[in-house]
């Protein structure tokens, strides 16, 4: 249970129209991972300031480069959308061209000599008309004049839908390249906030007066899958609603433990952290408490006052936080020591002042800093 709402968040990575990562993505994400969590047992210094400084300005530069790469994406796509229509409306005349011309093709009409037999082409024309020539003429000049408008025309239209088509294709091309590097992006963005959250635990764990702690290796690989995963929650709006009065039908059930609730992210790294612990324990992480409404807030703080933060600051109230059992609320205990290890992986630490430095000892406590 909570104290203190002292962390400053990290930028939050952001969600991509799309989950699909390709190659160079995911190997762009194993690389910065790979800088992010050195092998299990190797030596680790606690990283300086301006150490913590240069990962977020990395962190902020990779979301930005992300945020523009997914503009283009957008951008080519409506390109797309656009020359698609383009394309459409170009077969609906050339179809309509095409129902004009009837049974008239353009390349008999390209062959006619001049129009030089006239009585042959009035025959042609109305095999049983015996009027006069100069009516006749009349008709040949009349019909002759359409027949070659909707020749002109179908011709312009047949144009027109090839130079869409070309260009629908270029359009998709392109979209296709900007989705493409907007996924690399994401990978690196993801993984560059990543890099920043095992930093900044490492300092939480230094302000406390603890040695920091390198990541496992097979826990990195779980990592890089989370990163490529889809939230199985997408929540709801929560933006002006205060701590402690967010609406539960825009929060997400956490996993196996569906009575409890978070924000839609952070369930979604809570998800992902736990089938990891999961992996390595056989269970999964056990959850005695998530979000807390303002009364359970002030439940807790008439029952705790040394424990419980003031009602209304909590990040419980947001949907950020976890109360964790299982063995994790033993500081001593191997799970505890996972999670220490692990939990920044998937944005979780356990702030300093929880560690006891300068706040109480709440070992069970973990907060969703990622956002």
């Amino acid at each position: 249970m909570p104290t203190k709402d002292t962390l400053t968040p990290v930028r939050r990575s952001l969600t991509s129209p799309s989950r699909r990562r390709t190659t160079r993505s995911l190997a762009t994400a194993a690389l910065l991972l790979a800088l992010a969590a050195p092998q299990a047992g190797a030596a680790t210094v606690p990283p300086a300031k301006d150490q913590l400084t240069a990962l977020a300005a990395q962190a902020a530069s990779s979301l930005e480069a992300y945020q523009q790469a997914l503009q283009a994406q957008q951008d080519a796509q409506v390109a797309a959308d656009a020359a698609k229509s383009e394309l459409a409306a170009a077969d609906a005349v050339l179809a309509q061209s095409r129902q004009e011309m009837g049974g008239w093709a353009s390349q008999a009409y390209r062959g006619t000599s001049g129009l030089n037999d006239l009585s042959g082409v009035a025959v042609l024309l109305d095999p049983r008309r015996t009027g006069d020539v100069s009516s006749t003429l009349a008709t040949i000049d009349r019909v002759g004049g359409q027949y070659a408008e909707v020749v002109e025309t179908a011709e312009q239209a047949r144009s027109r839908q090839e130079a869409a088509a070309a260009k629908a294709a270029a359009a998709v091309d392109a979209a296709r390249t900007s989705a493409d590097q907007a996924l690399a992006a994401k990978a690196a963005a993801d993984a560059a906030v990543q890099q920043q959250l095992v930093a900044y635990s490492a300092a939480q764990r230094t302000a406390a007066g603890l040695d920091p702690l390198a990541p496992d290796a097979a826990v990195v690989d779980r990592a890089r899958a989370f990163l490529s995963s889809t939230q199985t929650c997408a929540g709801g709006v929560l933006t002006g609603f205060p701590n402690g009065q967010l609406p539960l039908d825009a929060l997400c059930p956490l996993y196996a433990a569906p009575d409890k609730v978070l924000r839609a992210d952070a369930a979604h790294a809570f998800e992902a952290l736990s089938q990891a612990f999961q992996a390595d324990f056989g269970t999964p992480l056990a959850v005695t408490d998530a979000y807390r409404s303002l009364g359970e807030q002030i439940d807790v703080k008439a029952r705790k006052p040394g424990l419980a933060a003031v009602p209304g600051t909590s990040r419980h109230g947001l949907g950020l936080a976890v109360d964790l059992g299982g063995g994790v609320q033993d500081a001593g205990s191997v799970q505890h020591q996972w999670m220490d290890r692990n939990a920044a992986l998937f944005g979780f630490v356990n702030p300093a002042w929880a560690q006891g430095s300068p706040g109480p000892f709440e070992p069970w406590h973990w907060e969703f800093v990622a956002a």
